[in-house]
């Protein structure tokens, strides 16, 4: 199978990143699938949301101009959830990239995932007298909220990327937070399976409630079968941790041997439950099941084509959120406030569009990278 080998080393690395046992078979209904007619049911609606994201987006700028020269030569201290995740290292890296080129002084921490490397890499970044620490990526502050308050009382600014959604309430012992608008991502997920079945979708949810950014997800899932297929849809939830990712194989296939009538399932998560699920469906023979999905990895996106298990990934552009990381740290460092509004933008991909994904800019187009550096002063 096409990338089977990678699909494995992502799900392993991602396993780094937690050790809770798993709470599985979480259950919520909304309606019954059998209804032919829901109350309420927007067809056209679901499909028009999607219709707003299928395109490339455009830039806006999340606040006013910035005077990078004036943070010039501050140290970052990135510290990332863990350096085995690809979509993670990405980011890292890309904040080093750009971070230099605004003039700031970037470091990564280099870790394996656990809340006692992040402690270190914090209390690390402290006595190297850094400027400003970024928890990049999954790591919640009350993890390490004895160094987050050192940090803080020593002057340095504590900036969370990658964890909270636009509307969540942030930490109040950090300074800011670079939000993603995962609610958004959970309405479109909704979107597109109220599109494909017609409003009579029976849908299988594989959540991590262990990550932050799955109940902003789940909500937005929520709301949007509430508002736009009313009681013609059914939702069932099946959880996992991080750690037990492994068994997400079988948690599917009980699901769908539960209940045949299941016909579209979400994964909140792609490089993690994807190909899992995609294992599950096809060891049933269930050639009818589609899968929607969230992250817009690299290697799940090559696998979308017209006829593929996964049609749809509601994408990120990992390149993006790099610069609006570092645009908060220049807003903090030369002296202002960071952003509420950090407008990181998510697009849907599906067979029609995905081939624009392996361009430059990665189907997000390449003006953000300028207009990032002219809002900094650097253009």
């Amino acid at each position: 199978m096409r990338g089977k080998s990678r699909w494995v080393v992502t799900v392993a690395a991602f396993a780094a990143l937690g050790g809770i046992v798993a709470g599985c078979g979480d259950s919520d209904s909304i309606g019954d699938s059998s209804t032919p007619a829901a109350a309420g049911l927007d067809v056209a609606g679901a499909q028009a949301e999607l219709d707003k994201f299928m395109a490339a987006p455009t830039f806006t700028a999340p606040g006013a101009a910035v005077d990078a020269a004036a943070a010039k030569g501050k140290k970052v201290a990135i510290i990332p959830a863990s350096s085995n995740v690809p979509f993670v290292t990405t980011i890292a890296d890309g904040m080093v990239k750009i971070g230099k080129e605004a003039g700031l002084d970037v470091s990564v921490f280099k870790n394996q995932g656990s809340p006692a490397e992040w402690t270190k890499g914090v209390s690390d970044a402290i006595s190297k007298n850094v400027d400003s620490i970024d928890l990049l990526a999954g790591i919640d502050p009350k993890a390490v909220s004895a160094q987050v308050t050192q940090a803080t009382g020593a002057d340095k600014k504590v900036i969370v990327t990658h964890l909270y959604d636009v509307d969540q309430a942030v930490d109040p012992a950090v300074t800011a937070a670079t939000n993603i608008p995962y609610k958004q991502a959970g309405k479109l997920l909704a979107d597109w399976v109220i599109a494909k079945t017609a409003g009579k979708a029976n849908v299988l949810v594989t959540t991590i409630n262990q990550v932050n950014s799955t109940v902003p997800m789940t909500e937005g899932i929520d709301e949007e079968f509430a508002a736009k297929c009313g009681d013609g849809c059914k939702v069932t939830k099946i959880d996992s941790t991080i750690a037990d990712l492994g068994k997400l194989q079988q948690q599917v296939q009980s699901a769908l041997t539960g209940d045949p009538s299941i016909n579209y399932v979400i994964n909140l998560y792609d490089s993690a439950q994807a190909p899992q699920t995609e294992a599950a469906i096809k060891a049933l023979g269930r050639d009818d099941l589609k899968i929607a999905t969230f992250n817009g990895t690299p290697d799940i996106l090559k696998l979308i084509t017209a006829d593929s298990v996964i049609q749809m990934d509601v994408g990120e552009n990992l390149e993006w959120i790099a610069y609006g990381a570092i645009d908060n740290h220049l807003r903090v460092l030369s002296g202002g406030e960071a952003t509420a509004t950090p407008n990181i933008p998510i697009r849907v991909f599906d067979a029609t569009n995905v081939a624009e994904s392996t361009a430059d800019g990665q189907g997000f187009g390449t003006a953000f990278r300028d207009e990032y550096k002219k809002l900094w002063g650097l253009k």
